[in-house]
C-alpha cells in the first residue's frame, strides 16, 4: 500500500499524492501549513512543519515526528482539537476537505461510527462525572468547547485553595463559597485548630468535590439555555 499524506492547515498548499484538510480559522492560530500526518500501511505519523503555535498530540507539544492512533487528541495552536479515533481518510486519490473550526467533523470515514465521541483532552475528561461525560459525547465539537470553556471558568484551584488557607486567614471555605462552613471555622478558631489540621488533608478531596458540582451545574446551564 503506498504511503498517504495529509497536509494540515489554513489553505494548505498541497502537492500531487497529498490530501489536504483546510482548516478555517479566522483568528490565524492554525499555521496555513501547520502539520502533516503521514499513513504508511500501518501507523499513522504526525510532524509539525515549524507552525507558530505548535502541534500538540495528547496535550503534549510534538518536536519530532511522532507515532499517533485511534486515540489521541490533536491540537492545532492549543484550540483546536480532533482524533483520527472514528475518523479516517483513505482516499484512492487526491481530495479536497473543507474542516471547520470546531474541527473534529471532516475526515472521510472509512470504519463504522460510534455515537458518542469526545473531543477533549484526556487530562480533563477523567475529571469530569461520568453523566457529563456521557452528555458531552452527544454534542457537537463546538458545543464540546463551549462547556469545557465555561467548566474552567467555574472550577477551582487546589493551589489557590491552600494559599487561601495558610496565608489569608484560613478562608479556604471561603474561596469555594461555602461562607456558613467559614464563619464557624472562624468562631471556632479552625475547630481548635484540630479542624484545620484535618483540612490539610482534606482539601485536595473538598476542591474535586466542588469541582465535580461545578461540572453537573455547568452541564445542566448549559442544557437550559439550548432549549
Amino acid at each position: 500500500m503506498s504511503v498517504k499524506t495529509y497536509l494540515v492547515g489554513r489553505n494548505p498548499n498541497v502537492s500531487q499524492g497529498e490530501i489536504a484538510i483546510n482548516i478555517n480559522d479566522p483568528s490565524k492560530r492554525v499555521s496555513s501549513n501547520h502539520c502533516r500526518i503521514t499513513f504508511d500501511g500501518t501507523n499513522f505519523y504526525i510532524e509539525d512543519l515549524i507552525s507558530v503555535n505548535g502541534t500538540y498530540v495528547n496535550g503534549k507539544k510534538i518536536t519530532n515526528r511522532t507515532i499517533i492512533d485511534f486515540n489521541s487528541i490533536i491540537t492545532l495552536g492549543k484550540n483546536f482539537n480532533f482524533s483520527l479515533q472514528h475518523y479516517i481518510q483513505l482516499p484512492q486519490q487526491r481530495q479536497q476537505i473543507n474542516h471547520s473550526s470546531e474541527v473534529s467533523q471532516a475526515l472521510v470515514k472509512d470504519k463504522p461510527t460510534k455515537q458518542n465521541n469526545l473531543y477533549i483532552s484526556n487530562s480533563i475528561a477523567n475529571k469530569l462525572p461520568s453523566m457529563v461525560r456521557n452528555e458531552l459525547a452527544k454534542m457537537p465539537a463546538i458545543k464540546q468547547e463551549e462547556y469545557i470553556e465555561e467548566y474552567k471558568r467555574n472550577i477551582k484551584s487546589l493551589g489557590i485553595a491552600y494559599l487561601f488557607m495558610f496565608f489569608i486567614l484560613g478562608m479556604h471555605y471561603g474561596y469555594i463559597k461555602k461562607w456558613g462552613l467559614q464563619f464557624v471555622f472562624w468562631l471556632t478558631g479552625g475547630g481548635f485548630i484540630i479542624w484545620f489540621l484535618i483540612d490539610i488533608f482534606r482539601l485536595p478531596s473538598i476542591i474535586r468535590d466542588y469541582n465535580k458540582d461545578k461540572a453537573i451545574e455547568t452541564m445542566r446551564n448549559l442544557k437550559a439555555t439550548a432549549q
